[in-house]
C-alpha cells in the first residue's frame, strides 16, 4: 500500500459538492490515421485494457479509516471494471464546437466516484463540424481527481495511453496477469496508524532537523524581500498589495462553462522574440491579461488596479516521470490588466517573472512544505476544512489561475488515430471562479478557460476577447519587428 502525501491528501479534505478537486484533458483524434480509417468504441476499450499495466493509477483506489484519523492509502481495486470507466456518447447534429464545449464542461462539473479508482474517460463521437478538426473526429475526454496526479504526471499518463506511430504495435504485456494484492483490514490499518503515531516524534525531528536550519536561513531575509518587492510594484502601479475583487471571487456554484483558443506555436515565439528576455509562459500572461480586460472593459467591470493570477510551480525534478500525487507549489502574479499596450504589457510580466525562473527558491520552498507536511492529518484536515467554508468578504489574493501544461512535440497516435487538439480543465475553488490552463502539443498551443457559469455565462464573448488579446499581442509583435 502506498499512503497518500499530505499535499494529496489536503486535495480530498480541501474538496466540497460544489467544487470537486479533478482535472479534465479534452483529447481530439482524426481517425483516418487508424486501420480501415475508422476506431470503434470496442477497439478503444481493447487498446486501453493492454495499456493498464504501464500506469498504476488506472486500476488503484483509496481506502482509509472512518474518521479520517490517518490519510488514506492507495490500493489495488478488486472489482475494477474498466467499461465504468469509460463512457460512450455523441453530440447531436451539426456536432460543433459550441456542442462540445457544453458536454465538456457537463462532465467537469460532476465529481468522479472516490469509491473506485479516481479517473473517467467519455469518448465523445460525432464532431462533424468543429474547425480546424477533421469531419468525422472523436473526442476522448480524461477526467482524474487532482489528489491522484497533477498536471506534469497527467502527461505520463498520456504517454502511456499512446504511441509515436500510427502503426506502432501495442506494448508488450505484463509478465503475469495482474492479480489485485488484498484489501487490508481494518486491524491492519489500526496497526499502521499506531506505528505511524509511534514514530511521529522522530520522523518530525529528522525533518526539523535536516530542513528547519535551512529554511530559516532562506526565510531569513524574506520580510525585506517582500518589503522591496511589494513597494516597488505599489509604486510601478503593477501588482497591489490584494488583488481587486472581480465577478470571478465570488462563492462557486455547481455548473461550468468551458472555452479553448487554438494556435501556432510559432506565433508565440514571434511574440516572445519582440521583448527581450521573456518566456512562452510569459506570452501566455500577457494573453490571459489582454483577454480578462477586454472582458471586464466590455462589461464595464475592469479594475483600475491590475488583476493577479495565482500560477501553481512544479517542483518535480527534470527526471522525475512518475504518474503519482502532486507536486506543486505556486506564486502570484501581475497581468498587467491595467496596460492598454500589449507588448508593454508583456516586459512588465517578464521583469517580474525573471526571479521565479531563476529557480533559487525552490529549495526553501520544498523544505517549507515538508516542514508543513510533518502537521497531525487532524490538524491539517481541520485547517482545510475551516478555509473551504469561510466568506469571501475578506481582501481578494488572486483573479484567475494560469498553469502550464507541457505536452509531446511531435505527434501521438490512440489505436492508429492521430491526436489532433489538446486542451486542459481545471478546478475551481471557492473564490476563484476561473482558471485557464496553457498547453502545449506538437507546434500548437491551446490556452482553455474553466469557469464557473455564474461567473462567465458568456463563454463564446469571452473566447473571441481571448482571440482579440491574441490579435493584439501578433499584430503589436510585427509592428516592434
Amino acid at each position: 500500500m502506498q499512503q497518500l502525501s499530505w499535499t494529496d491528501d489536503m486535495m480530498l479534505r480541501a474538496e466540497r459538492p460544489a467544487t470537486p478537486l479533478q482535472i479534465q484533458l479534452l483529447l481530439i483524434y482524426d481517425p483516418s490515421t487508424a486501420p480501415d480509417g475508422k476506431v470503434t468504441f470496442k477497439g478503444i476499450l481493447e487498446e486501453l485494457d493492454a495499456r493498464l499495466h504501464l500506469a498504476d493509477v488506472f486500476r488503484r483506489r483509496l481506502t482509509e479509516l472512518p474518521g479520517g484519523l490517518q490519510r488514506p492509502y492507495w490500493v489495488d481495486d478488486p472489482s475494477f471494471d474498466l467499461e465504468y470507466h469509460v463512457r460512450h456518447i455523441g453530440l447531436p447534429q451539426p456536432g460543433d464546437w459550441r456542442q462540445l464545449c457544453i458536454q465538456v464542461a457537463r462532465l467537469h462539473a460532476r465529481p468522479i466516484d472516490l469509491r473506485r479508482p479516481p479517473w473517467e474517460i467519455t469518448v465523445i463521437e460525432g464532431l462533424n463540424s468543429v474547425p480546424g478538426v477533421p469531419k468525422g473526429s472523436f473526442a476522448m475526454a480524461l477526467k482524474l481527481h487532482h489528489c491522484a496526479v497533477d498536471g506534469m504526471a497527467s502527461v505520463e499518463m498520456i504517454a502511456a495511453m499512446h504511441d509515436l506511430a500510427a502503426d506502432s504495435p501495442r506494448p508488450a504485456g505484463p509478465e503475469s496477469p495482474w492479480r489485485p494484492d488484498a484489501l487490508p483490514t481494518t486491524a491492519n490499518l489500526l496497526s499502521r496508524t499506531a506505528f505511524d503515531a509511534a514514530l511521529y516524534p522522530l520522523r518530525a525531528a529528522l525533518v526539523l532537523a535536516s530542513n528547519a536550519p535551512k529554511a530559516v536561513r532562506g526565510l531569513a531575509g524574506l520580510p525585506g524581500k517582500l518589503v522591496d518587492g511589494v513597494a516597488s510594484r505599489v509604486a510601478g502601479g503593477s501588482l497591489p498589495s490584494f488583488a481587486p475583487k472581480t465577478r470571478f471571487n465570488q462563492t462557486v456554484s455547481p455548473h461550468r462553462v468551458f472555452e479553448a483558443r487554438f494556435h501556432d506555436l510559432a506565433d508565440f515565439k514571434r511574440i516572445k522574440a519582440s521583448v527581450p528576455g521573456s518566456t512562452i509562459n510569459d506570452v501566455a500572461l500577457a494573453y490571459v491579461g489582454g483577454a480578462l480586460r477586454e472582458y471586464l472593459g466590455g462589461h464595464g467591470e475592469l479594475p483600475d488596479e491590475s488583476l493577479v493570477a495565482a500560477c501553481p510551480i512544479s517542483l518535480r525534478d527534470a527526471g522525475d516521470k512518475t504518474s503519482n500525487g502532486n507536486a506543486l507549489f505556486g506564486r502570484l502574479q501581475s497581468l498587467g490588466t491595467d496596460i492598454a499596450d500589449p507588448l508593454k504589457r508583456l516586459a512588465m510580466i517578464a521583469e517580474e517573472t525573471a526571479p521565479s525562473r531563476a529557480g533559487s527558491d525552490q529549495s526553501t520552498t520544498t523544505q517549507l512544505l515538508e516542514l508543513v507536511g510533518i502537521m497531525p492529518t487532524s490538524l491539517l484536515g481541520m485547517t482545510a476544512k475551516a478555509a473551504s467554508v469561510l466568506p469571501f468578504s475578506g481582501p481578494t489574493v488572486a483573479n484567475t489561475t494560469v498553469t502550464n501544461v507541457p505536452g509531446p512535440t511531435e505527434p501521438i497516435f490512440f489505436s492508429g488515430a492521430r491526436l489532433v487538439r489538446a486542451a486542459g480543465l481545471g478546478p475551481l475553488v471557492a473564490g476563484l471562479n476561473l482558471i485557464h490552463v496553457v498547453a502545449s502539443y506538437n507546434g500548437t498551443l491551446s490556452i482553455s478557460a474553466t469557469a464557473d457559469r455564474d461567473a462567465l455565462p458568456d463563454p463564446a464573448t469571452y473566447a473571441q476577447c481571448m482571440q482579440t488579446a491574441f490579435e493584439e499581442l501578433l499584430a503589436s509583435a510585427g509592428r516592434a519587428g
